[in-house]
């Protein structure tokens, strides 16, 4: 009865986890670049089940389901045309390698630039957008009168080749941490970062978030009954286990 209520319980909380996920989902379905996530569940580790009287094994038990990974959709948000020559968008694979003032590299789909008070490119919180060759790019700000982003991340200032933004994509299987709302680093210094066959960038557009609010709708109605279904199932144990309880007493 105990290890019911158990699994009943550790039921719920997974879904009060999934609520929350959806949630953060939904509070960022306006960020651009951003990539809907998810929560992997499993069971917890299977038990032994003995018998006392003669130590003979008769099975295994579980306990419920807890997390075990965190999943995340990495499909293209729509590309939305902003006019801005500083914004940028990939379409296809990849990700930008961004670095911030303390060295640190990430990746992000959030192609929302503009110049910092010495000419280099960054994103909105001041990361330097990296090149080819992972180095900050520097556009200048004294005479420039055009920045133009070719769709192979040809970077031309004032008609003249400045650099060039390259695309990488995280290998399949790769370990991958979000930071942030936006950004993504390596879960290992093992993982090797990859060029993208089948890409390009699209200058004054922004990708937008790929959540989906229909189907965010509909995971909320079906993790409330999921939830729903567990708290009776812990009622139903409880009541009946305070009734045991009341029998023994009577005896």
């Amino acid at each position: 009865m105990l290890r019911g209520m158990q699994t009943s319980a550790t039921g719920m909380e997974a879904q009060k986890l999934n609520n929350e996920v959806i949630a953060d989902n939904l509070a960022n379905a306006s960020t651009s670049g951003y990539k809907a996530y998810s929560l992997v569940h499993k069971t917890h580790s299977e038990k032994n089940i003995t018998n006392l009287e003669n130590g003979i094994q008769v099975g295994k038990i579980t306990y419920g389901s807890e997390v075990y990974d965190t999943a995340f959709d990495m499909s293209q948000g729509a590309l939305r045309q902003t006019g801005n020559p500083l914004d940028i968008a990939i379409s296809g694979e990849g990700f930008f390698p961004v670095q911030d003032l303390e060295g640190n590299v990430s990746y992000t789909r959030n192609g929302h630039f503009n110049l910092d008070s010495t000419g280099f490119l960054v994103t909105q919180s001041g990361e330097y957008v990296l090149d080819s060759g992972l180095s900050p790019v520097y556009i200048g700000l004294e005479g420039i009168t055009s920045v133009t982003v070719l769709r192979t991340g040809n970077v031309m200032v004032n008609g003249s080749f400045n650099s060039t933004i390259q695309p990488l994509a995280f290998p399949k299987d790769a370990s991958i941490i979000r930071k942030g709302h936006d950004k993504f680093i390596k879960g290992s210094v093992n993982v090797v970062m990859q060029k993208p066959a089948n890409v390009n960038l699209q200058q004054g557009f922004i990708e937008t978030s790929n959540v989906s609010s229909v189907k965010a709708a509909a995971d909320m109605v079906q993790i409330m009954r999921t939830y729903e279904a567990n708290q009776q199932a812990l009622k139903v144990q409880a009541d009946t286990l305070g009734m045991l309880m009341n029998i023994a007493d009577g005896i």
